[in-house]
């Protein structure tokens, strides 16, 4: 489970994801702040958004399905402070 973001208040590094089904959650005090899981993109230097599902302004998670790649909670607007997300292989 690639944990993305751990008492954070910007953007978490990159993570390796397997591939499948999956749930991004995040909590944490977002202070207008936005939270979205993003995957790099075939160029190696685009960051896309996974979607609609996967961009949280409170604390909540969103089901997603992405191929292997790498993977990263952006953090955008705010102040931010204290922020978790993880995205977790579903079963």
């Amino acid at each position: 489970m690639p944990q993305l973001l751990s008492n954070a208040s910007s953007t978490g590094s990159a993570a390796e994801w397997g591939g499948g089904l999956g749930v991004f959650a995040a909590a944490g005090t977002f202070s207008g702040a936005t939270i979205k899981l993003q995957f790099l993109c075939p160029d190696g230097s685009t960051w896309a958004d996974v979607g609609a599902d996967t961009t949280l302004t409170v604390a909540g998670g969103g089901v997603f399905v992405l191929p292997p790649g790498r993977i990263r909670a952006a953090v955008s607007g705010g102040p931010p402070s204290g922020m978790y997300a993880q995205a977790e292989q579903a079963k």
